[in-house]
């Protein structure tokens, strides 16, 4: 080898030392894109966040941070509060915690800390506390394209105003309430809007007395045709389920002890928020709902509402256990046969 081969450098050794400068300059600018980008996130969502409280509405998340370097970007709150003045309401909750991969930023999942303290005026306010709580979200520039959101050993209390009629100014209702697991997600599917929903395991106690129900176990799928707008930015606000409709797939309540009672069918919301619809319902072990609610409708009038509805199902049914019924609501106020039975709440 002469002195001239050593001098000059092979061909693969330049290959070698312009892979690692690349390899170094594609680091220093995806580091600084990355910082870049984590301290555009805290300036505008700052900005903000201070805008809107000039509209009424606040949001605070205390101790701001972005985290996640290098492959994922989140944002992260020791506390998060809300407030709405125009309507009377503000929530806090405890640290938030969020992280979407950087090559797929507009997928995202999100950990909510309790406790949670949340107030409407005119008073009634909720406290609530859980194990985990999380979401995963799906969005684009013009809102979400789905979101989930699913929590574990959820268990709070919730102080209601007193609406019966000898009620005195200032009376209120303790409702305690707990669910094991419980789940709520959303899709838009073209232009309708897909919802479903369980709880596992809910238990309802009223003013420090006993359960209302054993625990129940529910769920829901249902569909809001033309509502896919409710996921995008901006779409969701009060009353905008009404002028819609939908077909219910399925609605389960299961009390154990065979205490099921499931129902389908398709419903429309009117201008007024007032459902209506044919649901077809199927009631099993209607002697044992009619035991757990005369428990819950305690007052003579109740009782005999729910001792009339049970009679009906088992007549309709030929004096069987079990009964599957069409359930006709009208302007919110449901009918078995030409009976009123009850009244549903407004939308």
């Amino acid at each position: 080898m002469t002195a001239a081969d050593i001098a000059v450098p092979s061909a693969g050794s330049r290959k070698i030392r312009w892979l690692a400068i690349g390899i170094v300059l594609f680091l220093i600018t995806y580091s600084g894109a990355w910082f870049l980008a984590a301290n555009q996130i805290e300036t505008r969502l700052s900005a903000f966040l201070t805008e809107k409280k000039a509209s009424g509405s606040s949001a605070e998340c205390d101790d701001m941070s972005v985290r996640g370097f290098p492959f994922r970007i989140g944002l992260f709150c020791d506390s998060v509060r809300l407030d709405d003045m125009t309507r009377g309401a503000s929530a806090s909750f405890g640290a938030l915690r969020s992280a979407a991969q950087v090559y797929r930023p507009g997928h995202a999942i999100i950990e909510l800390d309790g406790p949670a303290e949340i107030r409407f005026s005119p008073g009634m306010t909720v406290s609530a506390d859980w194990q985990l709580m999380h979401a995963s979200v799906q969005a684009s520039l013009s809102g979400l394209n789905r979101t989930s959101l699913t929590y574990d050993q959820l268990a709070g209390t919730a102080m209601l105003p007193a609406f019966e009629d000898d009620a005195a100014p200032g009376d209120t209702h303790k409702v305690m309430f707990n669910a094991g697991h419980g789940e709520a997600h959303f899709r838009q599917n073209g232009p309708d809007l897909d919802a479903a929903l369980s709880v596992d395991t809910f238990d309802l106690k009223l003013d420090n007395g006993l359960s209302l129900l054993p625990p129940v176990n529910a769920s829901t799928d249902m569909t809001f045709v033309d509502r896919a707008t409710l996921m995008e930015r901006g779409g969701w606000k009060p009353g905008a389920l009404r002028g819609s409709k939908g077909e219910m797939r399925n609605l389960t309540l299961d009390l154990g002890n065979g205490m099921v009672t499931s129902a389908s069918g398709p419903f429309s919301v009117n201008d007024q928020g007032l459902i209506s619809g044919e649901f077809s319902v199927t009631m099993k072990n209607i002697e044992g709902w009619r035991q757990n609610l005369v428990k819950v409708f305690d007052d003579e009038d109740g009782t005999v509402m729910v001792n009339n509805i049970a009679n009906m199902l088992t007549a309709l049914a030929d004096g069987k256990n079990e009964a599957t019924v069409k359930l006709n609501v009208r302007d919110g106020i449901a009918f078995l046969a030409f009976f009123p039975i009850g009244e549903l709440p407004q939308l």
